[in-house]
């Protein structure tokens, strides 16, 4: 089954493939996002983009770059895809020169260019170094990340860390000297660079202009050009790879309770939650931060009768970690970590345990509209009310989409580094603006 002007985006995580699809999505792409590749047939019936989760951000180097090989050419060979996208972290978290030279191999493209930033959230590359609203990735909250910590911010070597010593000379960059010069300038050092065996050219960009040029340059490069970057880049690409640009219609939402379920520990999704907490036009809120014993356990009847007895109407219940961090700077906290051999990783993974199974226990109760905080949270909740795959249906912000999963259940991802102090204000005020009774 052969789609023409198909698009195929391969991502490691599900808020990092929501996001980029979501930019497909805003030029009039019938886009779906897939969970589970297993799931992917002939049978999803007028898609144009395509984005795979694999999931893969936190797996062995070598089984991420199989994971990506196998499921590149699955998209490759069974829907023949005209367009692919490499989605990479814009703060550098994962398997990325691994999984990027997997996708080269399995589209057979010359080389990639790697293009991280995304300007509409702060995040710009300049000099080969990412910057996060002007701070180095390596001194955010980024480089505290309990599974994939950040100690650099200086891309190519972040890039070849990942790579044995020998391959380190696939590893170029174009700085913004040459950026700045326009798109006729990029395509002749891109030419230059990949005629030298380079294969991972890094990008600078400040802006969306940049952006754009870039996209500019790839169309005028003799050689065959992988994007891998965040949801800035796809943006810009959106109106180049899409012949024919459509307005989304604007979807009406039934009038549900919203269930929050965030296990991101960043100090900007601990200022959402207290945000929305505080603010006086949302009524009908509750809350419930996790302690340690909470997530330590399993997800109690106590506690799953209080979410489901508040989730009427147009009640909102917020189970969230924000408070836990607090906790962990306590002896006690520490002391019981330790004498249970339990790492921050491992901590990380029972809290998105916890609320996965919480997740499922709710759902066989209520119905709701399902709002997750953090990549392996989003995914794991998502599995747990088992979803198969996402169909984006409207954009509620510019980086964060409304999705319908297979069961028809909305479902709202945000990663927890993204958006401001209002971010969940402004998606609870979606809601009332496009809810329908």
């Amino acid at each position: 089954m052969l789609i023409s002007n198909s698009i195929g985006i391969v991502a490691d995580d599900l808020t990092g493939a929501n996001d980029t699809a979501l930019q497909f999505f805003m030029k009039g792409s019938n886009t779906e996002i897939i969970l589970d590749v297993n799931s992917l047939n002939e049978n999803h019936l007028n898609v144009e983009t395509w984005a795979l989760c694999n999931e893969t951000r936190n797996e062995d180097p070598e089984i991420a770059g199989k994971t990506v090989f196998e499921t590149t050419k699955l998209l490759k060979e069974k829907f023949g895809i005209e367009y692919f996208y490499k989605k990479i972290d814009s703060t550098l978290r994962g398997n990325i020169s691994v999984e990027i030279l997997a996708m080269l191999e399995a589209t057979g493209y010359d080389a990639a260019i790697v293009a991280p930033a995304f300007v509409q959230e702060g995040r710009i590359t300049i000099g080969g170094y990412q910057l996060l609203k002007g701070v180095p990735i390596e001194r955010t909250d980024a480089a505290r990340d309990p599974r994939a910590p950040i100690y650099d911010s200086y891309i190519p070597d972040i890039l070849k860390r990942g790579l044995s010593e020998n391959a380190h000379d696939l590893v170029a960059s174009i700085e913004m000297k040459t950026i700045a010069k326009g798109a006729g300038p990029i395509a002749l050092k891109l030419n230059e660079l990949i005629s030298a065996g380079k294969k991972l050219i890094v990008m600078d960009a400040v802006s969306t202009v940049d952006f754009e040029q870039i996209v500019l340059a790839m169309q005028k490069s003799s050689c065959n050009i992988l994007p891998a970057g965040s949801a800035g880049l796809a943006h810009a690409l959106g109106a180049v790879w899409l012949s024919e640009i459509k307005q989304p219609v604007q979807k009406k939402v039934p009038l549900l309770p919203k269930l929050i379920l965030s296990g991101s520990a960043t100090s900007l999704t601990a200022l959402q939650i207290k945000k929305l907490e505080e603010d006086t036009d949302i009524e009908n809120t509750y809350f419930i931060p996790l302690c340690l014993d909470d997530v330590l356990g399993e997800p109690n009847e106590e506690m799953t009768e209080r979410i489901v007895s508040n989730l009427t109407k147009e009640n909102i219940v917020a189970v969230h970690v924000s408070s836990l961090e607090e906790e962990l700077e306590q002896e006690e906290a520490k002391n019981r970590l330790i004498d249970n051999g339990i790492t921050k990783e491992d901590l990380a993974a029972k809290i998105t345990d916890f609320l996965a199974k919480l997740a499922y226990k709710i759902k066989q109760r209520a119905d709701f509209i399902l709002i997750t905080i953090g990549g392996e949270t989003s995914y794991r909740c998502s599995k747990a009310i088992n979803c198969e795959y996402l169909q984006v249906v409207d954009a509620i912000l510019p980086s964060i989409p409304l999705c319908m999963d297979s069961n028809a259940q909305l479902v709202v991802t945000k990663s927890g580094n993204f958006g401001t102090s209002s971010t969940l204000i402004e998606i609870v005020k979606y809601f009332e603006r496009h809810e329908n009774e």
